[in-house]
């Protein structure tokens, strides 16, 4: 028996309307017998490199040959391209925006497909909606095993934005950015132990961590482990470093948002 295929799905349409639901019913009328699983529809309307690093945060986690749809599309209905990109056990399907700026750079890239074959579109076909319309039933017909070649037209030229990579400033001194805010105000920055190694106890080895005017100089393994109320650094699951408050948001306590500059030195 055929395994039952997998679709991911993250957007920033949010709960409240019918826009995620429709989403899923176009996949569900060309294929029934899918699992759809919700990742988010929580991004911050419109933007792109917020939904980029959740897809890189999760989707290696799927099973194999699992689709992952991406709709947020601030230039619905205009010239910009539909994408699919396959490489080695997954699908990624959604415009061409940079939103899969990471899985270009990350992954080896077995083809990135321009959606032009518009007979696997819905019809008629809403130029507002291209979630539902066009990625939707693309998706769905590739968990139906259609071969990906058939959805598209190559290019090599795919929308990418540079990946924020620290910047060495000075012996052990890193300059780097809050690449996301999380659900609890944790502060994911671009850190990682490449910049920032563990010491021999498992804590960040770190001086300091340099925001604006103030400053982190307490590192944690997790992030109960201190009674204090002060701002802590910590090596999250994602494999960045993030600036935590305990029982608070870092971002309100900080006043820092995704894209705001830090400083870092080692140990």
């Amino acid at each position: 028996m055929a395994t039952r295929r997998t679709i991911s799905i993250i957007t920033d349409y949010g709960q409240e309307g019918p826009f995620a639901g429709a989403m899923k019913g176009a996949i569900l009328k060309l294929n029934p017998d899918v699992n759809i699983v919700d990742v988010t529809h929580a991004i911050t309307p419109g933007n792109i490199r917020e939904a980029a690093f959740v897809l890189d945060t999760t989707y290696r986690y799927f099973p194999e040959n699992s689709i992952h749809v991406v709709v947020v599309d601030p230039n619905v209905g205009s010239d910009r391209r539909g994408l699919l990109v396959s490489v080695e056990g997954h699908f990624f399907v959604g415009p061409d925006n940079g939103v899969f700026s990471y899985i270009l750079a990350k992954e080896d890239v077995y083809a990135v497909m321009h959606l032009d074959q518009e007979h696997f579109f819905l019809n008629p076909l809403s130029h507002t909606f291209h979630g539902r319309d066009v990625f939707a039933p693309i998706a769905g017909w590739l968990s139906k095993g259609i071969e990906s070649s058939r959805l598209g037209t190559p290019i090599e030229d795919p929308c990418k934005f540079d990946l924020p990579v620290p910047a060495q400033v000075g012996p052990k001194m890193w300059k780097g950015v809050v690449l996301y805010v999380d659900h609890f105000g944790n502060l994911v920055t671009n850190l990682t132990q490449e910049h920032l190694p563990l010491d021999e106890n498992g804590y960040p080895a770190f001086v300091k961590i340099l925001l604006g005017q103030g400053e982190v100089t307490r590192g944690r393994r997790y992030f109960t482990e201190f009674p204090e109320r002060e701002p802590f650094l910590l090596l999250g699951s994602s494999g960045y470093y993030e600036i935590a408050v305990p029982n608070d948001s870092a971002a309100r306590v900080l006043g820092l948002k995704a894209g705001s500059a830090i400083g870092a030195i080692a140990r």
